[in-house]
């Protein structure tokens, strides 16, 4: 297997700014869920969509500072901050929550 930090930096700006792109679409869209759950104040989901908006808001600010510094730098190995897998475990646990859920109807 091909070591990672070998591979050319537009490979790495491309993957780094895919992961910051995702993580801040799903953390505003936690954070809307969040919204729209606020007529129950008891309602797990709305904490879970909170807490999930609160991860994604700060996995997003590193993984953009992880891209800023490898941009700036052009190295890849200077910015490592081996986010990769959780960044990964976030965004599919993220989507097994919003899998499981069921909307409810707002009439």
């Amino acid at each position: 297997m091909p070591n990672v930090a070998h591979l050319p930096d537009w490979v790495h700006v491309l993957r780094l700014l895919t992961a910051f792109l995702l993580t801040a679409g799903f953390g505003i869209h936690a954070f809307y869920q969040h919204k729209r759950e606020a007529f129950d104040i008891a309602s797990p989901r709305r904490w879970m969509y909170w807490i999930y908006a609160v991860v994604f808001l700060g996995v997003s600010v590193v993984n953009f500072a992880q891209l800023c510094v490898t941009v700036v730098f052009r190295d890849y190995e200077k910015a490592s901050f081996h986010l990769g897998y959780f960044t990964l475990l976030l965004i599919l646990s993220y989507a097994a929550l919003l899998a499981g859920v069921r909307h409810r109807d707002f009439d």
